[in-house]
């Protein structure tokens, strides 16, 4: 089913609201035995609205990149293992991020960090001003946007690419998002687990479906507004980038986009008893987890994973600028934007066209490249890091630890 839309013209009251949106911008960064870097602090200029990464290739941007990402509920922007996160090679058993934020005129400090020893697991810890939080707390704080290399071809991949795509999408207008992606994904395990063992345990197994049938309601929902809030500003559209047409596929979402609330939840804890005996021959039932996120290039009428990389690229800008542009209609706030490598795959005339959406946004921008020289229009409001710097100021007692 296609996602509403609207006139292309926004009402007043929406721009008024997108412009005088709270933007956030990270005043200093400081990280520890995170990827490659053992310590770094970078001091930035009060309310810097473009901070580009230089350096050359392994260098270590894409990991400042993804240490920011982590002042943001989630898994970061590489949705790798905290683990994984560790310092390589250091026999680090754990790793922090930390910041000072500002947004408007109030200053609030972030920190997180993970240590793989203990019985935490993969949770990471998130403090508030020394308070510590959860990741639904530091939700209404901070929400960040990224786009990276390995995204270029998101709408040709595998469709649970797209799906944690959305769910990202999702949680910064929904911040129960998350957690019912987890419950939901929780009973799925267990009832699966359940028919594939044999045990036919009618009263456990339909709780499981009832859990199921509430929280897929709740999830379907959600991605359907926020697909609906993105169809609106994209239709609003702009010269440089293509115009892209969202639809929701799979999932059951035809049937559940007609019911009201409550129908809804009962429809999928229907469908999924219906579901034991498919499931026990063939370890596949439909639901809310398998819906896709598909995209089509609308001016020429293609779907996007026919488009060619340089395409697609743009068509994905497109929706993570209007995701921008939803939020601050919607929730008078921008997220902290992060484009790794936004520029690869773009002509000159798009790349000239993202630096100048760029430049207009209310919020910081991260960018990186190789070298200052593609972002020279960017020159008089952008600050420039040099990331070999960075680890050459490694002080002496952080790189003995």
């Amino acid at each position: 089913m296609c996602a509403r839309s609207r006139d292309s013209a926004a009402p007043e009251p929406e721009r008024r609201a997108e412009n005088s949106a709270a933007g956030a911008f990270v005043n200093r960064l400081q990280v520890s035995r995170f990827r490659n870097y053992p310590y770094a602090r970078l001091d930035l200029p009060e309310r810097a609205g473009q901070v580009v990464l230089t350096g050359r290739n392994g260098a270590g941007k894409t990991n400042l990149i993804e240490a920011v990402s982590f002042l943001a509920p989630g898994k970061g922007a590489r949705q790798a293992k905290f683990r994984d996160v560790l310092e390589k090679d250091s026999g680090a058993v754990s790793w922090g991020v930390g910041a000072v934020l500002q947004k408007g005129a109030e200053e609030i400090e972030l920190a997180t960090d993970y240590e793989s020893a203990g019985v935490r697991g993969e949770k990471r810890s998130v403090r508030l001003n020394g308070a510590p939080v959860s990741q639904a707390d530091l939700g209404r704080v901070c929400s960040a946007v990224w786009l990276t290399p390995a995204m270029d071809r998101l709408f040709a991949g595998e469709p649970a690419g797209r799906r944690r795509f959305l769910d990202r999408l999702t949680q910064a207008f929904f911040e129960n998002h998350a957690s019912a992606c987890a419950a939901y994904a929780q009973a799925l395990r267990q009832w699966g687990a359940l028919i594939r063992d044999g045990k036919k345990d009618e009263r456990w197994l339909a709780a499981l479906e009832t859990t199921m049938g509430k929280y897929g309601a709740k999830i379907a929902r959600a991605r359907r507004e926020t697909a609906a809030l993105l169809q609106a500003e994209l239709d609003r559209g702009t010269a440089a980038f293509p115009q892209a047409s969202l639809t929701l596929t799979g999932g059951w979402e035809d049937e559940l986009a007609l019911k009201a609330d409550g129908e809804d939840a009962a429809f999928i804890r229907s469908r999924l008893a219906a579901a034991r005996e498919t499931y026990a021959q063939n370890g596949s039932a439909g639901g809310v987890h398998t819906v896709d996120l598909a995209a089509r290039h609308r001016e020429k009428d293609m779907p996007a994973a026919v488009c060619s990389t340089g395409e697609q690229k743009a068509l994905l800008i497109s929706v993570l600028l209007a995701h921008v542009r939803a939020q601050a209609a919607r929730k008078g706030t921008l997220p902290l934007v992060l484009f790794d490598e936004a520029a690869a795959h773009l002509d000159d005339r798009r790349r000239d066209a993202l630096f100048d959406e760029i430049s207009r946004l209310k919020t910081q921008v991260w960018l990186t490249g190789v070298t200052p020289q593609p972002f020279e229009s960017l020159k008089n409001t952008a600050h420039f890091v040099a990331v070999e710097e960075l680890l050459r100021a490694v002080p002496e007692w952080a790189a003995a630890c």
